[in-house]
């Protein structure tokens, strides 16, 4: 009977462990942590993909589906083209802008 409890409690443990593991120091779970991974290669290549956006001067930052721009941009016409190709991908759920306009 002991042991039946014990082994119950490693299976709990285990199974409970894996689902709240977090990476890193950021609060991240494995899950999330590629999630947001994807979601960095989709807008980078999204953005790669745009004629009009100098894509090699956007940096590309994702947290829990959050995207942060960051860089240079020629225009504010430049800008809100990157923020509107970021919108559009599926899993982001905000997109903040630290794009500097700068010809």
């Amino acid at each position: 009977m002991i042991r039946l409890v014990v082994v119950c409690l490693v299976g709990v443990s285990a199974v409970s462990g894996c689902q709240n593991y977090m990476v890193g120091s950021d609060g991240r779970t494995i899950g999330e942590l590629t999630d947001d991974r994807g979601i960095h290669a989709i807008v980078k290549v999204r953005l790669i993909k745009e004629a009009d956006i100098l894509a090699r001067r956007i940096n590309v930052d994702v947290h829990k589906g959050v995207v942060t721009l960051y860089g240079r941009v020629r225009s504010e016409s430049e800008r809100r083209r990157a923020k509107d190709v970021v919108v559009g991908v599926k899993g982001v759920s905000k997109v903040e802008d630290r794009l500097l306009v700068r010809p």
